[in-house]
């Protein structure tokens, strides 16, 4: 991990300061899962197209099982 400083306009900070306190995470790790999620979208990782590219056991419920699958991958 690298360490970074970044400026913040004040409205941002104390919102971000809200939105820590209410998650009970620390403001670097808030910034750090925004970040993350700007980026991926930015960079074009769109995990949902991996949806159906392969198959799946033949006495295997993967596809009743398809969301729960997804919500873990995403996580």
């Amino acid at each position: 991990m690298k360490k970074s400083m970044v400026y913040l306009e004040d409205e941002q900070y104390h919102l971000l300061k809200k939105v820590a306190a209410r998650s009970g995470k620390r403001m670097s790790e808030v910034i750090r899962e925004a970040l993350r999620t700007y980026l991926e979208e930015k960079a074009g990782v769109d995990y949902l197209s991996i949806v159906g590219i392969a198959e799946g056991p033949k006495d295997g419920r993967t596809s009743e099982e398809a969301e729960e699958v997804l919500k873990e991958a995403l996580r």
